[in-house]
């Protein structure tokens, strides 16, 4: 399976809520996920996660740091079948985009 580039939560966001959905093609095609989180400036609180499942109703979190005016970066390594991204804490004083990939 090719790589796979998923905006999972879109430029300008800063709400709580769980981002798009990325489909591994059963979760055997690739052995890790990165997920790359633009913070704009201004940025003084917020949290957001990389998450992965088998299932879409578990899912393993992993820290992703949002911060002013910086690209931050989450890995979670397995084959998994499902990834995503999600603001866990409402940024404030700024935005986030997050973007997923499998690798």
């Amino acid at each position: 399976m090719s790589s796979q580039v998923v905006q999972s939560v879109p430029a300008g966001s800063s709400a709580v809520a769980n981002g798009s959905t990325l489909y591994n093609g059963g979760g055997r095609a690739s052995t890790g996920f990165v997920a790359l989180c633009t913070g704009s400036a201004g940025i003084t609180a917020g949290a957001a996660e990389l998450q992965v499942s088998n299932d879409q109703v578990t899912w393993i979190s992993v820290p992703i740091a949002v911060t002013a005016s910086t690209v931050t970066m989450a890995t979670a390594l397995g084959q998994y079948q499902y990834v995503r991204a999600a603001i866990t804490t409402a940024v404030t004083g700024g935005t986030v985009g997050i973007t997923v990939q499998n690798v």
